[in-house]
């Protein structure tokens, strides 16, 4: 261990170098690294967490920059994930970083997850939610829950030691999927950075046993009055978490979560994306030279000529098929996949 770089910690008597030693022997995974998970990755590297593991699939969009603030304008065919991995490792290089770049999924969570001793859901999608609390419930795998809506967040901390451990469902029972995301009701940005910060504090608190995390708690900040809350959870949920997860398909991409891109940002940049369309053959019209042609209905997945030199950006008619193909090779784990948004009529009009 590092004396020097860890001093200000070590000097803490609720920490000192046995605490420090538990961070550094602790794997943080952290899913999603947009406004929450992409600050609180910096202060767990920090702080000295020796593997922190990053998983997102999705590139940044300058909509989202007012919160997530380690990312920058210029088009990029990184994910967030590897971003923050760079910036990060640049922080702290002793420690170990390791990049998932996946969006979540039944299919994949065991393997992304496995080697961690707690986890950050950072997500702002309400399946990937659930299927983070189900899983890490039923493998007994500590959870720092954070979300944030318009102007509240909320933080919560779900130790999951046993079956009678408190989680997401005794708040929650079933997700809400008519719950308005940050596309569309908006979000202020300081708050996505408030709860990151408090997330990371509470895998601090409960790795160095230095303070009392929010165990059976829920705090809520109103970032507007600050105002806040501490509401004491009761064990209310009765179903078996295993049946529901093994009966759950957890539709994780809903249309808002769709990464859709206007074709006047394709033509501007032209050069870093690959359009292409999926238009069948009575239907198809270029909308450039360089339109490459991959009919729907003749696409096969483990053929087509998947490169990630380029941006790919399916385009058909209205932007529904495209939108469809789009969030399959996601949960199929592709990355730098985007639908046209509006499709081909959005051109033409």
């Amino acid at each position: 261990m590092d004396k020097s770089r860890y001093i200000r910690q070590t000097l803490l008597d609720r920490i000192g170098e046995s605490g420090q030693e538990k961070l550094l022997n602790t794997c943080i995974a952290i899913v999603g690294c947009g406004g929450l998970g992409s600050i609180a990755a910096p202060y767990l590297a920090g702080a000295g967490v020796g593997h922190i593991i990053l998983i997102d699939g999705d590139v940044p969009d300058i909509s989202n920059l007012h919160r997530q603030v380690l990312f920058f304008e210029e088009i990029t065919q990184k994910t967030k994930s590897s971003l923050l991995a760079d910036h990060i490792k640049k922080l702290n290089s002793d420690i170990q970083v390791t990049v998932q770049n996946h969006m979540i999924s039944k299919s994949n969570i065991s393997d992304l997850l496995a080697n961690a001793d707690l986890v950050l859901e950072c997500t702002d999608n309400i399946q990937a939610k659930y299927l983070v609390n189900d899983y890490c419930h039923i493998n007994r795998i500590p959870v720092s829950y954070g979300a944030i809506y318009k102007y509240d967040g909320y933080v919560s901390f779900f130790e999951n030691i046993d079956s009678n451990s408190i989680h997401l469902r005794d708040i929650f029972p079933i997700p809400n999927d008519d719950l308005p995301t940050c596309s569309e009701v908006g979000v202020l940005g300081t708050l996505a950075g408030l709860i990151g910060i408090l997330q990371a504090n509470e895998a601090i608190k409960y790795i160095t046993k230095a303070g009392e995390p929010l165990i059976g708690r829920l705090l809520s900040y109103d970032i507007l009055t600050n105002n806040q809350m501490k509401l004491k959870l009761k064990k209310s949920y009765g179903a078996d978490v295993s049946e529901v997860y093994n009966s759950s398909n957890y539709s994780l991409l809903t249309v808002c979560d769709i990464p859709e891109i206007d074709l006047h940002e394709v033509i501007l940049n032209r050069d870093k994306y690959r359009l292409i369309s999926i238009l069948e053959d009575k239907e198809h019209k270029n909308i450039d030279t360089e339109v490459i042609r991959e009919p729907l209905s003749a696409l096969v997945f483990d053929k087509w000529n998947y490169t990630t030199d380029k941006i790919h950006v399916f385009y058909c008619m209205s932007g529904k098929r495209s939108d469809d193909l789009v969030r399959r090779l996601i949960t199929n784990g592709k990355t730098n996949v985007y639908s046209l948004k509006g499709g081909l009529k959005g051109f033409q009009q």
